[in-house]
């Protein structure tokens, strides 16, 4: 009997979630305002040991009318666009008008509060009035310098109201061009859904960065910073085209209301203009649902930020004095001595590197004689040292780099005993054009020690060659001639290919490495993104996220495939409901 009237009645796709999408509507007023209800004694329990200092609140202006347009499938297209910005112009004309014939009366009464004189407590209570509420808006500002003077009898200046101008009128013009995008998003997931109810319109996301980056073929819109966004996006909430203020984070920015007597939308279901003329008066209806845990966060390109600034900060850098010298006369001396201290180090590395530099006969003598051949190099963090921080010249530099290399090399005849002469005329080729530029200068001493880690790694790399395969290497002269890049000469020169291809064999592991590790982080992050997405349909299918709550959260949080499994998700889940129907 089911089965049969399922057949003959049935139920649409859309009309599953006509009745429950968006939560139980009922009637807001004063006492019926969602709020979290929470045991008491649960509250107790969490309660911090030390007080927490209250947070300022911020007070945003209304609308005249806080009931936001309805519409079925509404978007913003060209039509309704320039009706929109026709009725914003209108309307801050109005706002302007006013506010021009206050701050005439707001003129004069100030002039008669310089007339005024305060008692010492009245200055006390005025100061701290002024520092409570000098953040605010210059209208509520206003009414609490009235409820001040109706209570204590204090007369304050009052601030000069805002009047809005022709820059605000380009940013809101940006701000509704946003709003288009989001409002078209929002509409093709309710067509693809099948749902034919008529709703409040989504709320407007301003996101500061997001309106200055805005481009038009390919040059920004408006050539603003953000703070200037969020300073005309405070006149707009105060002069009262923005209404039902909500803040998101600091990155996410804030979600209001476009007040009805401005927004003109195109319902594409009744292929009409939706304006505040034609729609129902009826009681203003809400069902709030708060997600105050979930993260969501706005991506910011740093780089991008940051590429314009100077930077200036010092290599050393300037110390914050501590308590050893801060607070005292010899705060000169002090520091003398400690910058005295690096520099005796720093003097010391160098005599004790400078004491290693032989004379070149003394020094091919000596490589000769055999008294290298179990020669320990020099630590190459000492010689990096040197190279920052020491006080040897490039030349002399250059003359230890090359002998500590020849001492290594010495280790390679062992078991024979080439002239001195050979020795001699290798040590000056080496000194007549290794280490040296292309224009005939110097390396840099850093570079230096590069090539000589270099140089190591060769050495060691043939020398392990020469004992595999049982070869006795030529005599220094011959070895180390620059002119022997063939493998079958034997020189030194050609196993600079190995070290070429050792530091492809690192860069390619390092390489693979990564895009193991990043293989690994997509994985994980997939992982986190399904979950995330479970959640939030469970959240959604057990009525505590309304449908624009849930759209928002995925088009924040999670990829742009989530967008389309979302709707074939609902659309599934659908199907389900009707063969259970």
């Amino acid at each position: 009997m089911r089965s049969n009237n399922n057949n003959s009645n049935p139920a649409k796709i859309g009309e599953l979630f006509h009745a429950n999408i968006f939560g139980k509507i009922t009637p807001v007023t004063q006492n019926n305002v969602p709020v979290n209800v929470i045991r008491r004694d649960v509250i107790d329990t969490f309660k911090d040991v030390k007080p927490t200092l209250e947070k300022p609140k911020i007070y945003v202006a209304s609308a005249f009318n806080e009931r936001p347009l309805k519409a079925i499938w509404p978007i913003l297209e060209n039509e309704s666009f320039a009706a929109t910005m026709d009725k914003f112009r209108v309307y801050v004309a109005d706002i302007n008008d006013k506010r021009k014939i206050e701050n005439e009366s707001i003129a004069k009464y100030n002039e008669s509060c310089k007339l005024v004189i305060l008692s010492e407590m009245q200055e006390t209570l005025k100061r701290v009035f002024v520092k409570k509420f000098k953040t605010y808006s210059a209208s509520f500002y206003n009414k609490e310098v009235d409820k001040l003077f109706t209570e204590k009898g204090i007369q304050l200046p009052k601030k000069k109201l805002h009047i809005l101008k022709y820059p605000t009128e380009l940013i809101f013009q940006n701000i509704l061009h946003e709003y288009a995008q989001q409002l078209k998003q929002n509409t093709k997931v309710i067509q693809d859904l099948g749902i034919t109810q008529e709703r409040p319109l989504k709320m407007l996301e301003i996101n500061s960065v997001k309106i200055t980056q805005l481009e038009r073929n390919g040059i920004k819109s408006i050539s603003v910073t953000n703070e200037t966004i969020k300073n005309h996006r405070k006149h707009l909430i105060d002069a009262g085209v923005f209404f039902d203020y909500t803040f998101c984070g600091h990155r996410r920015g804030v979600k209001v209301h476009i007040n009805p007597e401005i927004l003109v939308v195109l319902d594409l279901k009744t292929e009409k203009l939706t304006t505040l003329e034609n729609q129902c008066v009826t009681l203003r209806t809400a069902k709030s649902f708060c997600n105050n845990k979930e993260i969501t966060v706005t991506k910011v390109n740093k780089s991008k930020i940051k590429e314009n600034v100077d930077n200036n900060s010092l290599e050393i850098g300037t110390a914050s004095p501590d308590n050893s010298f801060a607070f005292y006369n010899n705060t000169t001396s002090q520091l003398e001595n400690k910058q005295t201290e690096g520099r005796a180090k720093n003097v010391k590395i160098s005599e004790n590197l400078e004491i290693l530099i032989e004379d070149k006969i003394g020094f091919c003598n000596n490589l000769k004689l055999g008294k290298y051949n179990n020669y320990v190099p020099i630590d190459i963090r000492y010689l990096y040292h040197e190279s920052k921080y020491g006080t040897i010249p490039r030349e002399r530099f250059k003359e230890l780099i090359i002998q500590d290399f020849f001492k290594s090399l010495a280790r390679l005849y062992k078991n024979s005993s080439p002239f001195f002469g050979s020795w001699l005329q290798a040590y000056n080729q080496w000194m007549d054009k290794k280490l040296i530029a292309k224009n005939g200068y110097l390396y840099h001493k850093d570079l230096m020690v590069d090539k000589l880690q270099e140089y190591r790694w060769r050495l060691n790399h043939a020398s392990k060659w020469f004992t595999k395969y049982n070869v006795k290497p030529l005599y220094p002269n011959q070895y180390l001639d620059f002119t022997r890049t063939n493998p079958k000469e034997i020189g030194f020169e050609y196993t600079q290919k190995a070290f070429q291809k050792h530091k492809k064999d690192i860069q390619e592991r390092i390489s693979n490495e990564n895009v193991i590790i990043l293989n690994a982080k997509k994985r994980k992050e997939r992982i986190n993104y399904a979950k995330k997405f479970d959640l939030v349909i469970k959240r959604f299918m057990n009525n505590r996220l309304s449908l624009n709550d849930t759209f928002d959260y995925i088009k924040n949080n999670l990829p742009e495939q989530y967008r389309l499994k979302f709707t074939e998700k609902l659309m599934s889940y659908s199907v389900k409901k009707t063969k259970t129907f």
